[in-house]
């Protein structure tokens, strides 16, 4: 099976454990990812197993709906800036909408720094095949994690100043 893999990296200017702490639970995940709310908690997490959903699109006000992305925790790995150790987290899109698998890689620096790289395998459950819908789907995230990864160096450079 081809995949269509599409990752965006960034480095940001916080240690990898903190940065780590932003990407890997998803209650964050509408600070700095834009127009997105959590549709239902994640728990106390993260930890593996946890399920929960998002929803995206514009105007989500009280009663407005969007696109609805239910997704389950699938691995996790906290990061050491001390070993140099990069912290990896996964999780398995259950639909309705999408389906695939998605996850963050932040990798340790130095002191202070790091590398945070989104990556995504998703496209849209049946009826088209995922050939043809994983490369439309691929170019919509690639935009929204550029711009996502943006906001979250926003968010953490802020929180340090």
């Amino acid at each position: 099976m081809t995949t269509h893999r599409v990752a965006v990296g960034r480095e940001l200017p916080v240690d990898a454990t903190v940065a780590f702490a932003w990407v890997a639970d998803p209650r964050t995940h509408p600070r700095f990812i834009p127009l997105t709310r959590m549709a239902t908690p994640a728990g106390r997490g993260p930890e593996v197993g946890d399920r929960f959903a998002m929803v995206s699109g514009p105007f989500l006000g009280r009663g407005a709906r969007g696109v609805v992305d239910r997704m389950v925790v699938t691995s996790l790995e906290r990061p050491s800036t001390t070993a140099g150790r990069a912290g990896r987290t996964s999780v398995r899109k259950e639909g309705p909408v999408l389906l695939g698998e998605a996850g963050f890689d932040v990798e340790p620096l130095g002191s202070g720094r790091c590398r945070v790289v989104w990556w995504e395998d998703a496209y849209l459950a049946g009826p088209l095949p995922r050939a043809l819908t994983a490369p439309l789907v691929g170019l919509a995230l690639r935009w929204m994690m550029h711009a996502s990864l943006r906001r979250l160096e926003t968010r953490l450079t802020a929180r340090r100043a």
